[in-house]
């Protein structure tokens, strides 16, 4: 199978899932497909990001080090949201590298505060980040005041369900 191609084929659940399932039984063409989410443009990378959040859910031991760093380091450079969103969505589930945990934590940030970015990116930046203050609970006192912000402006409903759980999960951190 050609990844690309059958990426390209169709944007569906459905198509997403096969390529998934294909990737599964090829273990070797997890590369193929991180480096097409890196290296991809347009269409072909945004898609390529969909199949990646979804194998991350049923398949995280594919996720090596090399590969979540790689991604922290997309993070920097990608302006695409869907890339973003699709990127973010994993380090909600997956420890990032201790190595790159102050630069998604900065990453974070950033996309909470910017008011371009879309919802989904906002939550899931929330929960990724809350998972870092975990280990660091003295960052919490940055994104408190960020989450309440949202909260207080009535984002989203989701922004505002997710922004209560997350600072009710902080704010234990802090006592």
């Amino acid at each position: 199978m050609n990844l690309s191609d059958k990426i390209l084929k169709e944007n569906s659940r459905k198509n997403w899932e096969e390529v998934g399932n294909h990737i599964v039984r090829n273990p070797e063409k997890f590369d193929e497909l991180i480096q097409l989410v890196i290296h991809g443009k347009g269409r072909l990378a945004r898609l390529a990001s969909q199949v990646m959040t979804n194998l991350a859910d049923d398949h995280p031991e594919f996720f090596s080090e090399n590969y979540l760093t790689a991604l922290v380091d997309l993070l920097v450079s990608v302006k695409d949201f869907s890339i973003i969103r699709n990127t973010v969505r994993i380090f909600q589930f997956i420890t990032v590298p201790e190595e790159k945990e102050g630069l998604l934590f900065e990453l974070g940030l950033k996309f909470i505060r910017n008011p371009d970015s879309p919802v989904a990116v906002k939550a899931f930046s929330m929960t990724a980040l809350r998972k870092i203050c975990e280990k660091y609970p003295e960052l919490s006192g940055e994104l408190i005041p960020l989450i309440e912000i949202l909260i207080e402006e009535k984002v989203s409903p989701g922004i505002v369900n997710r922004g209560m759980q997350e600072l009710n999960n902080l704010r234990k951190l802090m006592n």
